[in-house]
């Protein structure tokens, strides 16, 4: 009697890995790791607050925040262009607008509207030296960190809380906190809704 061949089945590949592979090509996008598994984990709907901006994805999902370190360059810079005495509301209106407009696959920040030159040049200069700043996508509220050692963790964006903010060399720039795993997250609000029926989620 003839032996049956066996074949091998091809391996199924979920169809995030593919969206994530996607947006790499795309848009420069790297989907954390961390982030990959959880939500292949926990098999969300693709409408899920934290999960359709991964199939909806545009660049205007995108915000990066200020340091210390990064912002006093800037307006170092902005001094030494403009003078010491130079009104900042310009340079304050010019950051404000950037932090929307970055662009990954660039690796800059970039508008239509308004010239960036200034600041990608010190952006450059920042990653030269082995900096980098967080960049992150937006939730609303909340933020979910794509680089830094803080990448797949979540940050807290409260715009009504006062101790977001913080001011250096006269600019004023908001701040992420209250770091957690967006697995994490997710696990809790699974827990609450499973003690809860009528919790949303």
């Amino acid at each position: 009697m003839a032996k049956k061949e066996v074949k091998n089945a091809a391996p199924v590949i979920h169809p995030f890995i593919k969206q994530s592979e996607f947006l790499k090509e795309e848009f420069g996008l790297i989907v954390p790791q961390s982030s990959i598994d959880c939500l292949i984990r926990f098999n969300l709907p693709g409408d899920h607050y934290y999960y359709s901006l991964f199939w909806h994805f545009d660049n205007d999902f995108l915000e990066v925040f200020y340091n210390e370190k990064f912002i006093q360059g800037v307006v170092d810079r902005y001094h030494q262009v403009y003078g010491a005495d130079a009104d900042l509301k310009n340079l304050q209106d010019q950051l404000d607008e950037a932090k929307f407009e970055f662009n990954l696959r660039n690796d800059s920040f970039h508008s239509n509207i308004m010239d960036f030159d200034l600041i990608n040049q010190c952006y450059t200069e920042f990653k030269a030296s082995g900096e980098e700043l967080m960049i992150t996508l937006n939730f609303d509220y909340e933020n979910l960190l794509l680089n830094t050692e803080l990448k797949g963790y979540v940050g807290q964006n409260y715009p009504s809380f006062n101790g977001l903010y913080k001011t250096t060399a006269g600019i004023q720039y908001k701040q992420l906190e209250d770091f957690k795993l967006l697995e994490d997250i997710i696990q809790k609000l699974l827990d609450e809704k499973e003690k809860n029926n009528n919790f949303p989620f």
